[in-house]
């Protein structure tokens, strides 16, 4: 029988009942001829001609992998030498198909497939790797397989980076190398073929085969060890609970592990370079204690079999993988000399960071990146409550509201993100990690548990947590819980912060008629700064919270109500008129405060002794953005803030510096002599008590804020005394430095300042010492303090031969971008360095780690103040920055504050001038 041609020869059309999903790629035929068909009488007939189908070209995905096709657990088998360049590994994953196909996509990047099958009830067919671009990579069989369960085996090999700390990297410690993971949020196709993204939570089984004399981390306790007859060193890993990809870790090299000791059933460790075990003290101190905290806090007990927190070289900041945190080693190593308090309330903060995570991020994932503030924002807001029970001297919420000015800036911004924002590409995946989805969404979520009670809160957080332990969870899942734990809507006004960028700004006029009780008018509109092309008209759902001097005294916190429209009424408590009114009681409001008629002179007048140091630091943050709006003169905000100077709060003398030194930007040559007497007038004793050396039996305050008013003394006030002292300190430690240990001649937090300060009047001898001293040292700590000085030199010659170190190749690039954000700062570099970016982008962005140039735009954002450094910026970066991942936003924020700060010295200057030329 002889088929006819037409149907041997029509094309098959594919089966799509997903975008995702191809049926069949090819047509599949038989040409049956037959030499009897032509006679001997005849000529022979030529064979019909059949057109060759066209072949289907598969389309790979553009941002998000098919939904229902889902892993059910993977096995990977991976070699790793952190000497070598490169890896292999096989990864086996099950996996569900919801039908029959020839065709699986999933994410790799830079991965070369050397073989794969898949395999679907008792068949197993080879399958052919796909081009997907840089993120994708599809496997195709011959024939459709599925629906059903199947198992996906793919030997590859991949790439260990030395450039990057992505994916799979190595970095040198001493003498050895290192190699160590980083996912988040989408580098784990660099070292597995998988599913990665949120949504696909499932068991991971590792193996390692490691060199001789070589250990290995991972998020799970070793379950076999083993040796091979070729050296190598094989640990098998304990499977995890279900882990999001981004999630998974692991780590190989000669480390030491310090036993940290254990709660309850989790045993704690700090992971650290081989010989760098005493410097890991503080860490193994106190991670069992925040642990412990947090513990009683979720009602859930530490959800992992074990915790590791892990020293890298040179990493970011830190990383919450299930059971092996990874830190930045600045973070989590020093040395005796080291330990100081800031090194140990950063330390502190960071893991109770890292830790919460491991409830709000890896016990419950988000779905997906838009909801990252379900990660961020939890942990941020999480480590403030956790070190504030800890440690109350530490003053920790004091210290929040101080940092929660530079997020409202941000907010302030037209292109400002929102907290939860559509996710439509890498760019956004990218922007989602900034100070919007940590800072604002802790405030936010601060603001929201202050009207429900902290009580209530709480039950939600941990009814939320419970319901959707080892799963994934959204947004609107949270809020669920919290009305329900409340009995109100929390949902409605929750989303009018989650939903749309910007903040409120809420005015506030007292109204006391005879007779009646005093009632407080509130209004409310975006807060904008001067200059600002976004429309005030939006309104959010704001929970406010007055205090006032006629509160009853056994009342807690404040009176409150729903600011839910454009205006509303408050009627106070108060039997008569009150002599101040604080409208926002505990600074707990994410919103800022617009005082009408004389609220504010009142308010420092006479409410001062009864608010706390939060309050009085948010009512000077509120003053200064009073300023930024264009809403109250220079002159009179500097006024208002100068008696903070004398205060002995370290909190409120920071604050009211925050006021004064937020107008230096605006100050021209011809202002400057008489803005840096201000500065020595008013922070200049100060910085004379203090002295750039520690003291025996001062307080923690005194030794925290050394650093702070020094270096504004010294820079902003041009004190010629400090400049001079800094720089034979700089000289002492350079000399001492590596021998009798740092301590004997300087305090190791003003290492850094003294250096800058020293510079600013630097000779070449200083710029070469400073250079030899880099090249030297083996502590990174110092060489990066190092490195940013050698930018703050203003000799131009000196800063010629500064900026090509960037170039040089003899430092680590993520070492040294001090150097150029230091050189920038400096109002006698700006030029210089901007011609010299312009001049070497592309080398810089070669040197910089993968989409690190996304980010050269910020430092030109932060130097300049006029329209055309703005034109100019706009012109250079777009196409240039822009390429790269995250550049558009990075971009149009940057040329945004240059035309805002632009707008504020127009508006404020005058002001400014005037209150200079007062003696």
């Amino acid at each position: 029988m002889v088929p006819a041609i037409s149907a041997l020869g029509k094309q098959m059309k594919p089966k799509r009942s997903h975008p995702y999903l191809i049926s069949s790629l090819l047509p599949v035929g038989l040409l049956l001829l037959c030499a009897s068909c032509a006679t001997p009488a005849t000529a022979p007939t030529p064979p019909p001609q059949i057109q060759p189908a066209p072949v289907a070209v598969p389309v790979p995905p553009t941002l998000r992998l098919d939904p229902r096709v889902r892993p059910t657990r993977y096995s990977a088998n991976l070699t790793v030498d952190p000497a070598a360049s490169q890896f292999v590994g096989t990864i086996d994953i099950e996996l569900t198909l919801p039908e029959s196909t020839s065709l699986i996509w999933l994410n790799a990047g830079d991965l070369t497939v050397k073989e794969a099958t898949l395999k679907a009830g008792e068949r197993t067919l080879s399958a052919r790797a796909v081009p997907g671009g840089e993120e994708f990579l599809g496997l195709a069989t011959d024939a459709p397989m599925g629906p059903g369960p199947a198992l996906l085996h793919i030997r590859y090999q991949g790439k260990i980076l030395i450039k990057e700390n992505i994916g799979l990297f190595r970095q040198k410690a001493g003498e050895d190398f290192y190699a160590f993971t980083d996912f988040e949020p989408t580098d784990a196709r660099r070292v597995f073929p998988c599913f990665d993204e949120p949504s696909f939570k499932v068991p991971w089984q590792l193996t390692l085969h490691v060199p001789k004399g070589q250990t290995a981390f991972s998020n799970t306790p070793v379950e076999a060890e083993s040796a091979t007859p070729d050296g190598q060193h094989t640990f098998r890993f304990k499977p995890t609970p279900p882990l999001s990809s981004y999630l998974v870790a692991f780590a190989v090299g000669p480390f030491e592990r310090v036993d940290a000791g254990s709660v309850g059933p989790t045993q704690v460790g700090i992971i650290v370079p081989r010989g760098r075990s005493a410097e890991a003290r503080y860490a193994a101190e106190s991670t069992p204690k925040i642990l412990g905290l947090l513990n009683d806090y979720f009602g859930i007990p530490y959800p992992y079999e074990k915790l590791d927190l892990i020293s890298v070289p040179l990493l970011g900041g830190a990383m919450e993988n299930a059971g092996l945190v990874t830190f930045r080693e600045t973070l989590i190593l020093a040395a005796k000399n080291e330990e100081t308090l800031s090194f140990q309330r950063n330390f502190a903060a960071t893991c109770a960071h890292e830790l919460a995570h491991q409830w709000f991020g890896d016990l419950v994932t988000m779905n997906f990146w838009n909801d990252i503030w379900l990660n961020e924002s939890f942990a941020s807001w999480m480590d403030e409550k956790i070190i504030d029970q800890w440690k109350p001297q530490w003053a920790q919420r004091t210290e929040a509201i101080a940092g929660r000015s530079g997020t409202m800036a941000a907010d302030s911004l037209v292109s400002a993100r929102r907290i939860r924002q559509p996710i439509e590409s890498k760019d956004d995946i990218s922007n989602a990690f900034d100070g919007i989805t940590y800072g604002k969404g802790e405030a936010v979520l601060d603001m929201f548990e202050s009207w429900l009670t902290p009580e209530v809160f709480r039950k939600g957080v941990q009814a939320y947590l419970k319901e959707h332990a080892f799963g994934n969870a959204t947004a609107d899942d949270f809020l669920r819980a919290q009305s329900a734990a409340s009995g109100k809507d929390v949902k409605t006004p929750f989303a009018t912060f989650l939903d749309q960028a910007g903040l409120p700004v809420v005015s506030a006029t007292l109204r006391c008629d005879p007779g009646q009780a005093p009632v407080l008018i509130l209004a409310q509109r975006r807060y904008l700064p001067v200059g600002s092309k976004g429309s005030a008209e939006q309104t959010w759902q704001v929970p406010v919270c007055v205090r006032h001097a006629g509160q009853p005294k056994d009342m807690k916190g404040g009176e409150c109500t729903l600011l839910a429209g454009a205006t509303a009424e408050l009627r106070l408590s108060a039997k008569t008129c009150p002599a101040w009114v604080l409208p926002n009681a505990g600074e707990a409001g994410y919103y800022r405060v617009s005082y009408q008629g004389d609220l504010l002179a009142r308010l420092l007048k006479n409410g001062a002794p009864a608010l706390t140091p939060a309050e009085r630091v948010g009512v000077l943050q509120d003053l200064r953005a009073q300023v930024r709006a264009g809403e109250l003169p220079a002159a009179q905000a500097l006024a208002l803030a100068a008696p903070f100077a004398r205060d002995k709060n370290r909190h409120l003398f920071g604050a009211a510096m925050s006021v004064v030194l937020g107008m230096h930007d605006i100050v021209t040559d011809e202002m400057r002599p008489g803005y840096a007497r201000l500065v020595r007038s008013l922070f200049g004793a100060r910085a004379k008590e203090l002295g750039w050396r520690e003291r025996k039996g001062e307080s923690e305050d005194a030794n925290l804020l050394r650093p702070q008013v020094l270096s504004a003394v010294a820079e902003y006030g041009e004190d010629r005394a400090l400049l001079a002292e800094a720089g034979k300190l700089a000289r002492a430690w350079l000399k001492d430095r590596g021998r009798t240990g740092t301590k004997e001649t300087l305090d190791d937090d003003l290492v850094g300042p003294v250096l800058r300060a020293a510079a600013r009047g630097g000779d070449r001898a200083l710029f070469e010492a400073y250079h030899q001293a880099a090249k030297d040292t083996k502590s990174r700590r110092e060489r990066t303090r190092l490195l940013g000085a050698m930018g703050v030199f203003h000799d131009p010659a000196i800063l010629k031969d500064a900026l090509p170190i960037l170039l040089s190749g003899e430092f680590d690039m993520r070492d040294m971008q001090g150097l150029i954000y230091q050189s920038f700062d400096e109002r006698e570099n700006r030029e210089q360095t901007w011609a010299f970016l312009k001049q070497n982008f592309d080398g810089l962005a070669e040197r910089l780690p993968k989409d690190g140039a996304a980010h050269l735009p910020r430092p030109v954002g932060g130097a300049f103040c006029d329209e055309p450094h703005r034109a100019d910026a706009e012109t250079f970066f777009t196409g240039r920055s822009t390429r790269f991942t995250g550049g558009p936003r990075i971009l149009a924020q940057s040329l945004e504050r240059i035309a805002l700060c632009t707008a504020f010295a127009e508006a404020q200057r005058k002001s400014l001038a005037s209150y200079l030329k007062k003696p």
